[in-house]
């Protein structure tokens, strides 16, 4: 009970300190869409929903570019709580805090240790990157949840009994419709795993009815969310560059390099010596979730975005693991085990130092200390975005708006057009969307310091349009904020989350109003 109190203040507390931004947004946009339509659209008569220039939707504005369970979940949020950041983000994070529940009762239901299920339990609600994750209106702590729910159905008696095979299928089926990526390299790697390590545990027949009946459940999302076109974004050449992505922030954030080491080290001395797995089942376990760990990062490199979200669902895992590895260190000696516990508990020591140390480590080129990609104490930074409601981009731009734009009038911008578009009741153009119609120059310019470039590699249509509009006329008058411009609101990825306001300022927040008597009136 403790731990479930701590994980819920951490999950709950300040839960709308900082809007949506722009990944966020597009659910909640989607959702609230579904309350007028009882379908996800993107167009709603004024604004329209697009990071991809358009392609996620066909000539209906029916959005067909990923799954809609993320979207149903905060539209019913939106229903019972109203149109707030609150409501829209709850849900979420009672799954994530189910998690941490579901890391508990899988250990000890499981294996019997209530010692490993509690330190297993408290990792992962200390675990401030999972943290950032469930707190957003976003899929990840659904990912996490289905993929918990997955393992849970896999260790009962789904052989001969109809509830945990019913269980294993649904939770496959509710993570595809959660994230696509998400279900084929979890799917993947665990099927693969289940072969090397339980084969004996897989009758031939329930299998494959197991396997035809998630088959049957996940057919009409094959089809609907258009995958076979989305295939095509698959790249050969960007494996290596996203094997190495996905290992160095796992490293970096996920599982401390020296641990993985240890297992390494451990696991391949047994192979040598052929003196098998001394703690079965508990180390048979944890060798299984390596492998659907590495099965997913393998799985995943040939998509075409190499991004660190692809990833959260694994947090559970790595806690169950880290919290076996502490175990064992306190049988072994009290004082290790405790140190290394502090450590893991208190710290991103472990994680960040010796990737510093390597050489290895990344980091974006706008960083700041008061990073996770720095030696840092993850839950005092945590505690003080929690505590000081940080200065955030994105809601500095919707109270420009709310209190500077007229009725009717247009904005265009280069990016956070998403959470302009929920925020406020402008025409909002641009961002990542395309293609931009405009029938008249827009009352309002944002360029942002940071450029956006498509999946070709160029610049996004609203950053082309924009600079030309200032360029070819004398109608803006530029308008500078006291406020910083970052390149993101309230990113959830450890590589670029700023829980304190940089020391160093980059670029001030700068927006360009048509001046009044080249602004017709609305």
């Amino acid at each position: 009970m403790i731990i479930l109190a701590l994980g819920a203040f951490l999950l709950l507390f300040g839960l709308d300190n900082r809007p949506f931004w722009q990944d966020e947004a597009e659910t909640a946009c989607l959702a609230k869409n579904v309350l007028k339509y009882g379908v996800p659209r993107a167009y709603d008569g004024v604004n329209l929903i697009s990071q991809e220039a358009g392609n996620e939707y066909g000539s209906n504005y029916l959005w067909r570019w990923s799954p809609w369970l993320q979207i149903y979940v905060a539209a019913a949020a939106f229903r019972l709580g109203g149109l707030t950041t609150y409501a829209g983000r709850l849900p979420f994070a009672l799954m994530g805090l189910a998690c941490i529940f579901l890391v508990y009762q899988l250990v000890r239901h499981n294996f019997g240790d209530r010692s490993w299920a509690l330190l297993a339990a408290t990792l992962l609600a200390c675990s401030v990157p999972f943290l950032l994750y469930a707190r957003q209106c976003r899929y990840y702590s659904l990912g996490a949840l289905f993929t918990l729910m997955s393992l849970y159905a896999l260790r009962e008696d789904w052989q001969s009994k109809t509830f945990p095979a019913l269980l294993l299928c649904i939770s496959l089926g509710l993570l595809f419709y959660s994230n696509y990526l998400l279900f084929f390299s979890f799917a993947g790697a665990t099927l693969l795993a289940t072969i090397l390590l339980y084969y004996s545990e897989m009758p031939l027949a329930r299998s494959l009815k197991l396997v035809i009946t998630v088959g049957i459940i996940i057919l009409p999302g094959l089809f609907f969310f258009r995958i076979h076109q989305q295939a095509t974004m698959v790249s050969q050449g960007a494996i290596l560059n996203n094997l190495e992505t996905y290992f160095g922030d796992f490293f970096q954030f996920m599982f401390p390099l020296p641990l993985a080491f240890y297992l390494l080290w451990r696991w391949g001395r047994l192979l040598w010596t052929r003196a098998g797995l001394s703690e079965a089942p508990q180390e048979k376990f944890i060798l299984f979730l390596s492998l659907v760990v590495l099965g997913n990062i393998v799985i995943l490199t040939p998509a075409p975005q190499g991004e660190f979200r692809y990833l959260v669902h694994l947090y559970p895992l790595c806690a169950i693991a880290l919290g076996w590895i502490v175990c064992r260190a306190w049988r072994y000696q009290k004082f290790s085990g405790a140190l290394l516990a502090a450590l893991l508990l208190g710290t991103n020591w472990l994680y960040v130092l010796p990737m510093d140390w390597l050489g290895i480590i990344n980091r974006p080129a706008h960083n700041d200390p008061h990073m996770l990609i720095y030696p840092n104490l993850p839950l005092t930074l945590y505690i003080s975005e929690l505590s000081s409601p940080y200065p955030d981009v994105s809601q500095n731009l919707i109270r420009f708006f709310q209190t500077r734009a007229r009725p009717g009038e247009t904005i265009l911008t280069t990016y956070d057009d998403l959470p302009l578009q929920f925020y406020t009741p402008y025409r909002v153009l641009g961002g990542l969307g395309g293609p931009i119609v405009i029938t008249r120059p827009p009352d309002w310019l944002v360029l942002r310091w940071y450029p956006r470039w498509n999946r070709q590699y160029d610049l996004n249509e609203s950053e082309v349009l924009v600079r030309q509009l200032l360029s070819n006329s004398t109608d803006y008058q530029r308008v500078v904020l006291a406020d910083e411009d970052e390149i993101f609101g309230n990113q959830p990825d450890p590589y670029f989350h700023h829980f304190i306001p940089p020391v160093e300022s980059l670029s001030p927040l700068t927006i360009y109003e048509k001046k009044s008597l080249s602004r017709p009136t609305p």
